[in-house]
């Protein structure tokens, strides 16, 4: 035995100091829990994770109550990125280790990495606790707390690590982002700005850059595009389309050297803005190339789809289509691009998916107690929420134009209207998911189990021309358009002005589509559809303002 305990005492150091081929030639040799434990680390250092797998399980099989074989075990699914196995694994490290540090972290970063924020969030509270002192875990938590609405708590958490010295760009951009969602605009630019100087990443860029054109700001804005690394160049395109300068995107595309011209990504943004621009042929060429350099990659084949769908390419499409639609079943933009390919393809696998009678549905909403009208209740509604409206421009990456979008998730705005209209609402989405049913191979009806939870509430003022362009929502499963206000055009006559459209695809195609219905709002009508159908909105022309207040819903 002391033979066994020396040898595998020689493995491990020799491991430690990094020398794997003596670490394993040694323990290879024995037969022993411990020495297959070791030979597991060896592997993960080598980076041969099936390896460090099959030795750790090995040594778990024979030695089931060691802790430290289940967190080890975690480490290696964390670093081959298999994050519910490795939350497994945590999971029962703790289990036979309650309340263990190295455990806790690597469960929380697991959960981090399935952005399971809710989940994650008490676990790093918990390792807190621990670790009082710990940065890293005082920097997560915040995270985690600012993804469920927390902001003032991650705020005050992000601005005392900078104030303790910790002058991290990841902290100035993370207390960036809760300034914004906070509406201290100006505080929060400056926050990305002093990130931005030293950490010139996309994230940053984006941030950024919004934050500047929402503020009104257009020339710091260009500016900024102007002086950001081709290295980014993709993403430089993507901001300027989305800023309305498809001129400007594409002359940047022009000016770049191999091999930024060609990058894959940026290919992808290029096909984007010809699509933009109604230009079928140069969207494809882009698309189709892109995919050639880097295929199975879901931003580029959401290109080419659009593009072969423009050209009227359906059973291409479909094709493409089918991977995604396996792997990714409940990713709403692969949905509603498969039924516009069965729309256009004529296939009766249209109706079912796409039933505009049964799945989309007007209400009115429950007066909530307290107010005497609806519409003393909708102007109580509009006041509470102007506080998180603050910024003189949309957001580049939403869907709204002449208009203005709260940056704060409303659900976690601690406001008693705010929180009397989320409430007001369970009775008629209880209706919504009762009157639909359920059904088991239908990408929406099979995930009805009659309960849900909100991903996400926000609210969005129209203007003189102001609309919505086509578009689904990416983090729902049943969307919705509250209407706190509506304008008069939008009561009277036949111009469809604020009016919500649904069925017509984002994009020209081959032959052209139609919206296949349309709804008439009025102040207090609510109403739910399907997060991915295509849906949008007839502008505005009289210069009077629109305010609805949407929310995506998911499973419970």
């Amino acid at each position: 035995m002391i033979q066994v305990e020396a040898a595998i005492a020689k493995g491990y150091a020799a491991y430690q100091r990094g020398d794997l081929n003596t670490a394993r030639s040694t323990l290879e040799l024995i037969p022993h829990p411990q020495a297959w434990h070791v030979l597991g680390l060896v592997e993960r250092a080598a980076g041969r994770y099936s390896r460090a797998l099959k030795w750790l399980d090995q040594a778990e099989a024979k030695d089931p109550q060691n802790p430290e074989i289940a967190n080890n075990k975690g480490r290696v699914a964390l670093d081959s990125g298999d994050f519910s196995k490795a939350e497994t694994c945590f999971r029962r490290a703790l289990h036979l280790r309650a309340n263990w540090a190295p455990a806790l972290t690597g469960l929380a970063r697991s959960l981090n990495q399935q952005e399971r924020w809710g989940d994650a969030y008490p676990v790093w509270i918990e390792l807190l606790n621990l670790t009082p002192n710990d940065r890293i875990a005082r920097y997560n938590t915040a995270m985690a707390a600012l993804e469920i609405g927390f902001v003032e708590q991650a705020f005050a958490e992000f601005d005392g690590l900078i104030r303790a010295g910790l002058a991290d760009p990841a902290v100035y951009f993370m207390r960036g982002r809760t300034r914004v969602e906070l509406s201290d605009l100006d505080a929060g630019i400056d926050d990305f700005r002093h990130a931005w100087s030293t950490q010139r990443d996309g994230h940053t860029l984006k941030n950024l850059a919004n934050t500047l054109w929402m503020a009104g700001d257009q020339q710091g804005f260009r500016d900024l595009i102007a002086q950001a690394p081709d290295e980014l160049s993709s993403l430089k395109l993507y901001l300027l389309a989305k800023s309305g300068d498809t001129d400007g995107a594409l002359a940047i595309w022009s000016g770049l050297s191999e091999p930024f011209a060609n990058d894959p990504d940026t290919l992808a943004a290029k096909a984007n803005i010809h699509k933009s621009r109604g230009e079928a042929d140069e969207a494809l060429s882009a698309a189709a190339k892109a995919h050639r350099l880097r295929p199975n990659q879901s931003g580029i084949d959401d290109a080419l789809i659009s593009a072969q769908l423009m050209l009227g390419q359906y059973e291409e499409a479909l094709e493409t289509l089918k991977p995604w639609r396996t792997r990714q079943p409940h990713v709403q933009s692969w949905i509603a691009l498969e039924a516009t390919a069965l729309r256009l393809a004529g296939r009766p696998e249209y109706e079912s998916l796409i039933d505009t009678d049964t799945f989309i549905q007007a209400f009115q909403l429950p007066l909530p107690q307290g107010f005497g009208s609806i519409e003393a209740f909708n102007r109580a509604l509009i006041d509470a929420i102007a506080p998180n409206q603050s910024f003189s421009h949309q957001p580049l990456d939403q869907t709204l134009r002449a208009g203005t979008q709260t940056a704060r998730d409303l659900v976690h705005v601690n406001n008693p209207v705010i929180q009397a209209y989320l409430r007001a609402l369970d009775a008629p989405i209880q209706s919504y998911l009762k009157s639909i049913g359920t059904v088991s191979d239908h990408p929406f009806l099979s995930r009805n189990t009659g309960k849900y939870q909100f991903s996400g509430c926000w609210s969005v003022t129209l203007k003189g021309q102001g609309h919505h362009v086509n578009h689904v929502h990416p983090n729902g499963w049943i969307s919705s358009a509250y209407y706190a206000r509506v304008p008069d055009e939008t009561q009277a006559g036949d111009s469809k002005a604020g009016w919500i459209k649904f069925g017509e695809p984002p994009f020209e195609t081959q032959p052209a589509l139609d919206p296949e219905k349309w709804v008439q709002p009025s102040a207090g009508t609510l109403v739910l559809f399907p997060s991915y159908m295509w849906h949008g909105t007839h502008p505005i022309h009289d210069g009077s303002e629109r305010v609805t207040v949407p929310f995506d819903l998911v499973p419970a």
